[in-house]
């Protein structure tokens, strides 16, 4: 995910002076400590350790609150970049949507399946998902939490589409031009790591 805080953000992360390489962080009661790797003009690195306020502006709490970790990459002055785990497909959307509410954008930018166990083991595959737009990333990520890729499904494209408030063609000319994107996305990475 890209994240782009809201100016009034307390985060330590929200305006480095500096890129930030690496950050490990902990949650106690209403305090947030971060060590932060930062990657100096000279190149050189040197490690912060700051404490801040946790409040309902601050993002890792946003990731807490669903049971998930971030693993910030990167910081920057043009945004996070964090990865995470989610224990289920269907908090994605909560995820996305606290986020929202604590952030002045946010992006999901790649979409990786892992499987857990040796018998249900299957090669890994990572998806860009940046070629998508907004609204086919957001009908995309409802469409999965909400079952309509499972068999049986457990919801239609008129409740979808009535879930967006968008028409039922709409909703169907979006998940149409996700599937063909990231079925040529699937394929054309499949087609260039056997070469």
């Amino acid at each position: 995910m890209e994240i782009e805080l809201a100016e009034e953000c307390a985060c330590p992360l929200s305006h480095p002076d500096s890129t930030v390489e690496d950050v490990h962080n902990q949650i106690t009661q209403d305090t947030c400590h971060a060590e932060v790797t930062i990657h100096g003009e000279a190149g050189d690195s040197h490690v912060v350790h700051s404490t801040t306020s946790v409040d309902e502006s601050c993002l890792c709490l946003a990731f807490s609150e669903v049971g998930c970790v971030p693993r910030i990459q990167r910081a920057d002055s043009s945004g996070i970049i964090i990865e995470t785990f989610l224990s289920e497909r269907s908090i994605i959307n909560d995820l996305i949507e606290r986020l929202d509410a604590v952030a002045e954008r946010v992006s999901l930018r790649r979409l990786t399946t892992k499987q857990s166990t040796a018998a249900t083991a299957s090669p890994t595959a990572t998806i860009d998902l940046s070629h998508l737009t907004e609204k086919q990333r957001e009908a995309a990520m409802i469409a999965v939490s909400e079952g309509y890729y499972e068999t049986p499904r457990r919801t239609d494209l008129e409740t979808l589409a009535a879930t967006l408030e968008i028409s039922k063609s709409a909703l169907s000319q979006r998940l149409n031009a996700v599937e063909s994107k990231l079925t040529r996305a699937v394929f054309d990475s499949a087609d260039s790591s056997q070469t």
